[in-house]
């Protein structure tokens, strides 16, 4: 019987050896870092949700001494408020000036980088005050913060969900398209803050 011919065999496992091993010897090229990625801008500040109404009248009631000021509207409708030390000028206002009292609620949402403010609530207030001489009027606002941090997200499904201070979480359901769109720029760990401000705002209006 015929051997079969092993030395076509044995070269090609010689070529084999020889060729690992000069590869094996050959320092490896070091591979070129990518370069690094562009800093990720956050979406700025977005108001969720606002809400507003103005009484309008004539002022029917007013009392120096408390600072109480009654505003009746043209459908007979009134209100009494007491004018804080921020309404300046108030020896100004007298019985028959035509006034507006405005009140303003909103909602506003901020993604902010993560580890930049610690997780809970803040509350501020803040007034303003007319000028020495000018008609009466001012304006109150009070806001409440509420920073929390972001555990998941899911762009696809429109939900996002929030770890607050106590370690709770909370999946939100995100309904708004505009919203929606902004959600693959959110990331794990990034910090959602939640503004609430509450204003009411007192100012003069000459009669016509």
């Amino acid at each position: 019987m015929q051997k079969p011919a092993l030395k076509p065999i044995a070269t090609a496992i010689a070529l084999t050896v020889a060729i690992t091993a000069c590869q094996s010897s050959t320092p490896p090229v070091a591979d070129t870092p990518p370069p690094p990625p562009p800093p990720r801008e956050l979406p700025g500040p977005v108001t969720a949700a606002s809400t507003g109404a103005t009484l309008q009248g004539q002022i029917t009631a007013l009392n120096t001494s408390t600072r109480e000021v009654t505003v009746t509207g043209s459908d007979g409708s009134s209100v009494e408020i007491v004018a804080g030390e921020d309404i300046r000028n108030f020896n100004q206002l007298k019985v028959g000036d035509q006034v507006a009292l405005d009140y303003r609620a909103a909602v506003a949402l901020e993604l902010e980088p993560a580890g930049s403010a610690p997780l809970g609530a803040t509350a501020t207030q803040a007034r303003t005050v007319p000028n020495r001489g000018d008609v009466p009027g001012g304006a109150r606002s009070n806001t409440i913060s509420l920073v929390t941090e972001v555990a998941a997200v899911n762009p696809e499904r429109g939900t996002i969900a929030l770890r607050g201070e106590s370690g709770n979480t909370q999946l939100i359901a995100v309904e708004r398209p505009d919203l929606r769109a902004k959600l693959p720029n959110v990331k794990r760990g990034d910090l959602l803050r939640i503004s609430y401000t509450q204003a009411v705002a007192l100012g003069i209006r000459r009669s016509p």
